[in-house]
């Protein structure tokens, strides 16, 4: 009994795996803010009384009036910027 086997196995792989990733971020962020607070308070009161009995009386009232105005602005400005790539 002859018996002949021949068993050829020829096995050929080629991976080729080419990823290009090209991430470009361009953020501007421009903030003006412009805050003008123009207050002008004049108060003005005249107060003349005049009383005449048998003598002259003179009454003057004298009113000052000073208005203190305080303006305090906070601005916070927060940006969160997540990029997620995937396949």
């Amino acid at each position: 009994m002859n018996v002949d086997v021949d068993i050829n196995v020829d096995i050929d792989v080629d991976i080729d795996v080419d990823v290009d990733i090209n991430v470009d971020i361009d953020v501007d962020i421009d903030v003006d803010i412009d805050v003008d607070i123009d207050v002008d308070i004049d108060v003005d009161i005249d107060v003349d009384v005049d009383i005449d009995v048998d003598y002259d009386v003179d009454i003057y009232i004298f009113v000052d009036t000073d208005v203190d105005i305080d303006v305090d602005v906070d601005i916070d400005v927060d940006f969160d910027v997540a990029i997620a790539s995937g396949e």
